[in-house]
């Protein structure tokens, strides 16, 4: 473990750090630990971003389990499976679902000013 650990980003169920001895980053999200160098995060990033959530649910919708989406980790005998939600958090974690903040033009606001 790194003492010098710096968080990035927080969620209700996880944790992206960031090491500045060994730059690696440490995404730890339920009971999962992953530790990525700066490349191998931009790729896992880039696999979460493309992975279609519906269609998994749609796909394996006769699986007893709550948890349908797989994500393939290195070994092809090992998946992790999440729900939709999970999903939802993961990227929020990794910085790809960005809420945005629109402000509002004067002409927007459906309001009636009264002078007394």
């Amino acid at each position: 473990m790194c003492l010098s650990l710096r968080t990035l980003k927080r969620t209700k169920n996880g944790v992206l750090s960031f090491c500045n001895q060994s730059k690696l980053f440490q995404l730890v999200f339920n009971n999962l630990c992953f530790e990525f160098y700066e490349w191998e995060l931009d790729a896992f990033r880039k696999h979460i971003s493309e992975l279609d959530t519906a269609y998994w649910e749609k796909m394996v919708s006769y699986a007893p389990t709550p948890r349908k989406i797989p994500i393939p980790v290195g070994n092809k005998c090992f998946v992790i499976l999440m729900d939709t939600q999970e999903v939802i958090e993961l990227r929020m974690l990794l910085g790809l679902n960005k809420s945005k903040v629109t402000f509002l033009h004067p002409w927007e606001i459906n309001y009636r000013h009264i002078e007394n």
